[in-house]
């Protein structure tokens, strides 16, 4: 496959995903073959990630068998994630109403992982979604146990309180103690257990008390104004392809991926995205009277959006999540997939 033909059906993807999942279902099934039938697109285009994709499109088309065919490959090639992949199939048959065989998976999951706090969190989140709130409770109340005890390395307490307390209400219980335990401070003797990026706590700061950093970022509606709004921008090597063109807004967000990566890999921990828009940036610049360079002014301006947290976008999101960019995409098929943050 030829980056040319890789971009097509990067971009056909993309635009798929915002549509009916039927369709969504057929692009990717198409990516899956072409992967399939030539080893060199595996370069360009994560087989996993189409496999994880078509799970999800044909569980909400109510297709279980081909979903579960397709959350099966996802063991058998060996796909990590947290929690373990055999999740999937557990979490599609408690969905449509098979719950003595995901009983099985979910327990067979926890005698091999007991440690992984989103075992219980996914389970406990498949039995209240279909009303099984005792089932449910089970697992929630063993997920808030272990988050407490091990002080919550992955920052779920608040959200199994929170799905306890759905559930406890539904069984007509009242909040015991344990919905008001504190994570029990714990020394760390070596490094966390690397895991998939999640959307971190409200209000949080990034290491050694680094307050947030926004950048500023073109949305789409604005992109299409480029020359005419932003011209330094279109002349420079954000919105710029290697003939001296101007690439479309979904090169130019993943080349905003790429330097929100290094950035992190720098030690930039607590990142922030701030929404350019005309009006508003030049109401600003009124209101403060600010001169200067464009790319100080812009910069400047972000950091004031910064301040407000309802303004900008908390970079990364989870895997899971809808895109940053807009595309109406989850973000691990979008600006998160792998190699999305480089320029080809």
């Amino acid at each position: 496959m030829h980056v040319d033909e890789a971009d097509r059906v990067y971009r056909e993807l993309r635009e798929a995903a915002a549509g009916p999942p039927e369709a969504y279902a057929q692009v990717l099934e198409r990516a899956l073959a072409a992967c399939e039938a030539d080893p060199a697109a595996e370069e360009y285009l994560d087989v996993l990630e189409l496999h994880d994709e078509l799970a999800d499109a044909y569980d909400r088309l109510g297709r279980v068998e081909d979903a579960l065919r397709h959350a099966d490959a996802l063991v058998e090639q060996g796909y990590e994630c947290e929690p373990d992949p055999r999740c999937r199939r557990a979490e599609i048959l408690t969905r449509h109403g098979r719950l003595e065989e995901a009983a099985a998976i979910w327990d067979e999951v926890a005698r091999d992982t007991p440690d992984d706090v989103w075992l219980y969190n996914n389970a406990g989140l498949e039995y209240a979604a279909i009303g099984e709130h005792e089932l449910a409770l089970g697992w929630l109340t063993k997920g808030l146990e272990l988050a407490v005890r091990t002080g919550d390395p992955e920052r779920l307490v608040r959200q199994l309180r929170e799905l306890r307390a759905e559930s406890l209400a539904a069984v007509g219980r009242e909040p015991d103690r344990l919905q008001f335990a504190e994570p029990r401070p714990v020394a760390r003797t070596s490094a966390p257990r690397p895991g998939p990026a999640r959307e971190p706590a409200e209000g949080t700061r990034g290491h050694a008390g680094q307050p947030p950093v926004a950048w500023a970022w073109l949305p789409g509606d604005e992109y299409a104004q480029l020359k005419r709004r932003w011209p330094d921008i279109a002349d420079g090597p954000a919105a710029r392809d290697e003939t001296g063109g101007v690439v479309d807004h979904a090169t130019y967000c993943r080349r905003m991926e790429g330097r929100l990566r290094e950035a992190r890999e720098a030690g930039m921990t607590a990142l922030r995205i701030a929404p350019l828009r005309w009006a508003e940036y030049t109401a600003w610049r009124q209101a403060n009277e600010e001169e200067g360079e464009a790319a100080q002014l812009r910069a400047r301006y972000a950091a004031d959006l910064g301040r407000d947290p309802t303004r900008v976008i908390t970079w990364p999101p989870g895997r899971n999540e809808r895109c940053w960019c807009g595309s109406g995409r989850k973000y691990k098929q979008c600006c998160g997939a792998p190699g999305a943050g480089g320029v080809r």
